[in-house]
């Protein structure tokens, strides 16, 4: 059984995977109960953020996601908000890793387009292609302060790495770390260096030595003292 451990900045707090709607329903409200109110929340749109949390739950499921968090927190007197995810998928690579870090780079630059960049970089997992760029989402009217839709752009982070093969099976499996945040101008000196040492901290370790099995079990993280202040 493949795990994935990694460690994840102190500003990050979990994003439920997988749960009912009852769950997301708890979970928001125990987000909104912390930060600061002017007066009574609109209480159909806390419903219909719950719903929206209870569908990207299950979708993060469903596509293979491992762990997801979101942070919100300050960086040089102003609000900072990030997303990661972490996810393993199916990817039938072969046996060399090394090919399919290269393979990756060259299909995803090549799909992205010149606004996007990439490498290969060596980790202790092994060669992972990694990307930067930026892509525009459509923030809908019930996260808009303004009851409107907004478009928003976001500086993204991927990293693609090839889980390495057991002793008698080809690579089949793919990790994944996405990081996406609205804040362009707090990437260089904010996320950055958080994504490098996610990156640098990942491990794929498998539960006994002779375990060849494809399952993944959930994974191990730890937190660590970021370089961004929190709030």
């Amino acid at each position: 059984m493949i795990r994935v451990d990694f460690s994840v900045p102190g500003e990050f707090e979990d994003i439920p995977i997988g749960v009912d709607f009852e769950t997301a329903w708890s979970e928001l409200n125990r987000r909104c109960a912390r930060a600061p109110m002017t007066g009574e929340p609109d209480r159909e749109k806390l419903r219909e953020m719950a719903r929206t949390l209870h569908q990207v739950s299950r979708l993060l499921k469903e596509v293979g996601v491992v762990y997801a968090a979101d942070c919100l927190h300050s960086f040089q007197g102003e609000p900072s908000l990030g997303s990661l995810a972490v996810a393993v998928v199916d990817f039938p690579y072969g046996n060399d890793p090394a090919i399919a870090a290269r393979g990756t780079l060259r299909g995803v630059l090549e799909s992205r387009g010149p606004e996007w960049a990439g490498s290969v970089v060596d980790t202790q997992c092994g060669p992972a292609a990694v990307f930067t760029g930026s892509q525009s989402y459509t923030l809908p009217p019930v996260f808009s302060p303004s009851s409107e839709p907004v478009e928003v752009l976001t500086a993204q982070f991927h990293a693609m790495i090839p889980i390495p093969a057991g002793s008698d099976e080809d690579g089949r499996r793919m990790c994944l770390i996405a990081f996406s945040t609205p804040n362009l101008t707090h990437w260089d000196t904010c996320y950055a260096p958080m994504m490098a040492s996610v990156l640098r901290s990942l491990r794929f370790t498998r539960d006994s030595p002779g375990d060849t099995r494809n399952d993944v079990a959930p994974p191990r993280i730890s937190g660590e003292t970021s370089r961004a202040k929190p709030a």
